[in-house]
């Protein structure tokens, strides 16, 4: 917004106030809906002749805080008190060093005693009108002329759905409402495993130039003589069209299922034309197939992954053999997948529907550890191939068989109430309204992606501004945000570039399209008390910001849009001795709190971390990556609780899961993590990765699916690990307690540990190390644990703590203080 002129009197009657003020030692202005941007701002409410009053804007607040400088120091502190009610904001409010306070005189926007004054970063669609089949249209002159465009929509704060096919599903939102990657689209070195069953076969479209007899090669690796046969000749043949099948009769063992080797194999009688070529295991027994080539030339040989042309006259057909268009195979496995193309099942998307403008894919990758989910554009559709082509920034990992998608922002996919859609060209809104939402709702689109910003500099910061229990809500994203791939964002509702000695405390943040907070560089900061929620990408973001204290906020329900976020983020060089502490964070797409490639010294504590990694897969609920093989971090996470980290994803409808309680990364190292309790975690209650002199000690882990404890000594290059005074506990006698890879006494000292399982007489471990516990014992670790009942407190409502007799006191383990976990009252702050 433009703030209103000052008229000559009306600066005259500021001044005089305010230097009228000045005899006190603060100073307090307000703010209100009612204001004016020209009065004074030293009254309540509007004076009876109306011609002085509140301040309109937060940016006429500011405005005349420096019109105040320029007379002169601040003879104090200085409230801006904000009434109740809205304040849309169409211009990022930006705050620059000149707006500093002091320490002696500090400036805080506040919210008025009682009242809750609401920052929105969007405007309201007003005009809307009710079509006969219940729909809401609007016309949107700014959107049609390209000064306009929104991704997001709410009614009456209530988040509406971009038009996507297939519909959302409200009772499983993460589990339903998807289609899925029937094929994707190879090539050599992907290819087709566990294809060994009697019956399996898969069915591929190829196009014949000229009737032939056409020599078979086949790419494959096969290691069958373990299983008594050393040749797969005879048991496996190509047909086409349902008619007679050619047996392949030469595919010996290739020493190792994944050594692709080329075979000559009998010539197959093929018609010119486009046929369906089938592929089928007659007699059983395995084949990993990569690819198939057809030639007419005798003389013709491939060399590994080099095709050389055919004679002149003659020709080559080559198949890859993940590129099937139909298959039969329980435990099928193709590794494939191109990062701007794959193969739908047939209907699942119309042709016609190819290249709209501004149609999105949102695919849940798989080429890439399962982390992240892509946005990308809608290109073409092979309505026969099932080919869907996607372009975009965001095709970054190869999509594979089986991966999660829908498409979003057809206006022909707007068919389900609580959808909308914008048609960029037209400015056109249509709505479906849900239940409860009319034409006299306050349907609100956002407008800004910040709604207020710092602008400081390293040699000149913001310093000393404050805002206190105020409301944010509604505010943009747009594909440049940072969160594409494994970024993390770099944006924020609330922006402070260079900030020092600010404040956010008891704030509430909701319907956002980027972090409530981001902090980059500066420090000395906090942020306190605030609830976030409803966010499309994360909570908050320290990037290369020191000394910041992050405490007591609930933050939850983020991720509605982008995944690869966290609830609390601190990244990148520089991000050093940070507190993050006594906050409640749960129902996160990704992490509940991640360091990132981050500094040193940072301390994690306090916090109580539920319901994470609802939608990505190989994650933690409180997880650190690093790739400096050899940093020692100084870093501590202690007396957190951390419960049910799932670490979703999906290979069609089959589930799959992979979620650590706590997750030491890559070559996260130098990190000690005590006093913590976690359980229910869908992979493990502690992963070691790759780093060096971690220390685990003093924890209790319960309840997993896969091994509740994995130090995995990553390219070998751990050492210095410490595991000690821990409870390693599982209900279920499947999972393993403890996985290891290659370890001895220099990477690994474990000892003192209570282990137990109410099903198991011993500890079940695998260790690249040892065969079993025994072997485990005699290697030097573990040698003083013990196999017994921890005695929970109460363990069938999540009370882990232990009971006074429990044998892990015995050990040298100590009581963990759970009392003050979560988020603390006013009063217990420190």
């Amino acid at each position: 917004m433009h703030p209103v002129l000052l008229t000559i009197s009306a600066v005259v009657c500021c001044i005089l106030c305010l230097s009228a003020i000045g005899t006190a030692d603060e100073v307090t202005l307000y703010v209100a809906t009612g204001g004016n941007d020209a009065w004074s701002g030293t009254l309540e409410a509007p004076n009876a002749a109306g011609n002085d009053g509140p301040l309109a804007t937060i940016a006429g607040a500011r405005d005349a805080i420096r019109r105040m400088k320029a007379q002169g120091p601040l003879p104090g502190a200085v409230t801006v008190l904000i009434r109740g009610g809205q304040y849309f904001i169409e211009e990022t409010v930006q705050f620059e060093p000149g707006d500093s306070g002091t320490k002696a005189t500090p400036i805080t926007c506040a919210a008025y005693p009682g009242e809750t004054p609401e920052f929105i970063g969007g405007r309201v669609i007003t005009e809307l009108q009710r079509t006969a089949d219940g729909r809401l249209v609007a016309e949107l002159p700014e959107v049609a002329a390209g000064r306009w465009h929104f991704r997001q929509l709410f009614c009456d704060q209530q988040r509406l759905t971009r038009a996507r096919h297939p519909n959302a599903d409200p009772d499983d939102p993460y589990r339903k409402g998807f289609l899925y990657v029937e094929r994707g689209l190879g090539g050599f070195g992907s290819g087709v495993g566990n294809i060994h069953n009697v019956g399996d076969w898969m069915d591929y479209i190829i196009d014949v130039p000229a009737a032939g007899e056409y020599i078979v090669w086949v790419r494959y690796g096969a290691l069958n003589a373990p299983f008594g046969r050393d040749n797969m000749a005879g048991r496996t043949a190509l047909g086409v069209d349902g008619g007679e099948q050619a047996p392949l009769d030469n595919l010996p063992d290739t020493a190792g299922w994944g050594k692709m080797e080329w075979a000559k194999n009998s010539p197959i009688s093929l018609p010119a034309g486009r046929h369906r070529l089938r592929w089928e295991n007659l007699q059983g027994g395995g084949l990993d197939l990569d690819a198939f080539a057809f030639t007419t030339d005798p003389a013709w040989q491939p060399k590994a992954e080099t095709l050389p042309p055919v004679a002149d006259g003659t020709h080559l057909i080559v198949l890859q053999a993940e590129d099937f268009v139909e298959y039969h195979g329980p435990q099928l496995h193709a590794r494939s997948g191109h990062k701007t193309a794959f193969r739908m099942k047939q209907g699942d998307l119309p042709a016609q529907w190819a290249n709209t403008p501004g149609a999105e894919v949102h695919v849940f990758q798989s080429g890439s550890c399962r982390a992240y989910k892509e946005i990308v554009s809608l290109g073409d559709i092979d309505a026969e191939t099932g080919v869907v082509e996607v372009d975009g920034p965001e095709c970054t990992a190869p999509l594979q068989t089986g991966d999660r998608y829908f498409v979003e922002n057809l206006r022909a996919a707007l068919d389900a109430p609580g959808e909308w859609y914008l048609n960029a060209a037209t400015g056109r809104l249509t709505i479906i309204p849900p239940a409860g939402c009319s034409e006299t709702s306050q349907i609100i689109a956002p407008v800004v992606g910040r709604i207020i910003e710092s602008a400081g500099t390293q040699n000149q910061p913001i310093e000393h501004l404050s805002l206190r229990g105020l409301t944010f809500r509604v505010s943009r994203y747009t594909p440049e945000d940072g969160c594409g791939g494994y970024g993390m964002g770099k944006e924020g509702a609330i922006y402070l570039d260079n900030a020092a000695r600010c404040s956010i405390d008891d704030c509430t943040f909701t319907s956002l399209g980027r972090y409530a907070v981001c902090i980059a560089n500066g420090g000395d900061n906090s942020i306190t008390h605030n609830h976030i929620s409803d966010s499309a990408q994360g909570g908050i973001l320290l990037l290369g910001s020191a000394r910041n204290v992050v405490t007591d906020n609930h933050i939850h329900d983020i991720g509605v849009v982008y995944k690869h976020i966290g609830g609390g983020v601190l990244q990148g060089a520089g991000t050093d001795d940070n507190l993050v502490a006594h906050n409640w964070i749960h129902d996160s797409s990704r992490y509940g709190i991640t360091i990132k490639n981050g500094g040193l010294r940072n301390v994690i504590e306090f916090n109580r971390v539920e319901r994470t990694n609802l939608e990505t897969y190989d994650t933690g609920a409180i997880e650190v990556t690093q790739q400096d093989r050899n940093l020692r971090s100084g870093s501590i996470i202690r007396n957190n609780i951390v419960a049910d980290s799932i670490g979703y994803s999906s290979e069609f409808e089959k589930p799959l899961r992979c979620g650590w309680g706590i997750y030491l990364d890559s070559f996260a190292g130098g990190y000690t993590v005590t006093d913590n309790i976690c359980y229910r975690t869908s992979h493990g209650g502690i992963m070691l990765q790759g780093g060096k002199d971690n220390t685990i000690q003093n924890n209790i882990f319960v309840d997993s699916t896969v091994y509740q404890a994995r130090i995995s000594n990553f390219s070998s290059n751990s050492e210095g690990l410490v595991l000690r005074h821990n409870v390693i506990y599982n209900t279920d006698p499947a999972p393993l307690l403890l996985s290891t890879g290659q370890v001895d006494e220099t990477v690994l000292t474990m000892d003192e540990n209570l282990y137990f399982c109410p099903a198991l007489e011993a500890p079940k471990i695998s260790s690249r190390s040892a065969a079993d516990w025994a072997a485990w014992q005699a290697a030097g670790f573990d040698v003083n644990s013990v196999w017994a009942d921890p005695l929970f407190v109460d363990p069938g409502n999540d009370d882990y703590r232990l009971q006074e007799t429990s044998p892990a006191f015995s050990l040298g383990f100590k009581a963990i203080d759970t009392i003050r976990v979560g988020p603390r009252g006013r009063e217990g702050r420190e």
